[in-house]
């Protein structure tokens, strides 16, 4: 523990954030993984298409959940939005790094632990708001419950591709700096992309 119950919040959560962030990019990769293998022109037909489609509908369903959840506005609850309201403050930057020292170590290797801050600050500040507020709505109205309003706007697959990106690049400047057991990359989204394309079109999976 330390003396700022910021830094506390920050330690204590880090390793739960890129938990879900890691989940939220796999399930991301295997939709566009998914996509790619309904819409090939040379996929074949047959009974699989229905089941495959299902599954590409819930894991975008899925993805479009975890970015919602991860950027949740709430100051109660856990997100990369939480964290971020935190590590602008300058006094919770110099707990932390304090903190961080303690723990780990004087701050040795490139990049530094203040420019991991930095690219943290900066990256999330490229956040879409305008997106992210529809993203909330469909969220709240299409996925999360069953309301008797209509559902009046949703995102794009461009639009959540660039939060996936942002969340997976706020994942990695988090791991960086806490130093989690997750060990998260920032292409897990695409490598997970490639593996669906490959085991569903492999012989084994579908008719041909």
């Amino acid at each position: 523990m330390t003396t700022d119950p910021r830094v506390d919040f920050i330690l204590q959560n880090a390793g739960r954030l890129i938990t879900v962030a890691t989940r939220c990019a796999w399930s991301f990769g295997a939709a566009d993984g998914l996509n790619d293998v309904l819409t090939a022109p040379t996929a074949p037909t047959g009974e699989w298409r229905q089941p495959v489609s299902v599954l590409h509908r819930d894991s975008l369903l899925m993805a479009a959940l975890r970015v919602a959840i991860l950027l949740d506005a709430d100051a109660t609850v856990v997100s990369f939005q939480t964290l971020y309201h935190g590590l602008k403050e300058p006094a919770v930057q110099a707990a932390l790094l304090k903190a961080l020292e303690a723990r780990r170590g004087l701050d040795v290797f490139t990049p530094t632990r203040v420019e991991i801050i930095a690219e943290y600050l900066r990256t999330y500040r490229e956040i879409d708001w305008n997106a992210h507020g529809r993203l909330t709505h469909f969220r709240n109205m299409g996925i999360a419950h069953l309301t008797v309003a209509e559902l009046k706007k949703s995102v794009t697959i461009a639009e959540l591709r660039t939060m996936v990106g942002i969340i997976s690049r706020l994942a990695v400047a988090l791991q960086h700096f806490v130093q989690t057991d997750t060990a998260f990359r920032d292409d897990m989204a695409d490598e997970c992309r490639d593996q669906v394309k490959r085991v569903i079109t492999s012989p084994r999976s579908l008719p041909i």
